[in-house]
């Protein structure tokens, strides 16, 4: 009989080296994704505070903008200001005025 004992507790060790086996290959892997999802959300995260920088720089200078308009508007004689914008962003001019272009401005 203690001749069983002992063939029988070879085969259960060579299974418990197994079922560790399997264990640890199973808890690498779980790691592994772990860590493969936490470093995506690391770099998206990189990426979002990119753009939340880029969006309050543009809200600055559009505050900025908006002052700037702002005081305009307070001023009493805003027509000069419209003229300006008018002729400046639109290519308006007035009646009997010649607007000469510099084509050789480009070269």
């Amino acid at each position: 009989m203690a001749v069983k004992n002992i063939s029988d507790a070879k085969p259960k060790k060579k299974k418990f080296r197994k079922v560790h086996f399997l264990w640890i290959v199973l808890a690498v892997m779980g790691f592994m994704v772990l860590f493969g999802k936490i470093s995506t959300n690391y770099i998206k995260l990189g990426q979002l505070n990119k753009e939340i920088e880029a969006v309050n720089q543009e809200i600055t200078q559009l505050d900025a903008d908006s002052a700037e308009i702002k005081e305009i508007l307070d001023e009493e004689d805003h027509d000069d200001y419209f003229e300006k914008i008018a002729r400046e962003k639109y290519g308006y001019c007035k009646p009997g005025e010649k607007v000469y272009y510099n084509s050789s401005f480009g070269e």
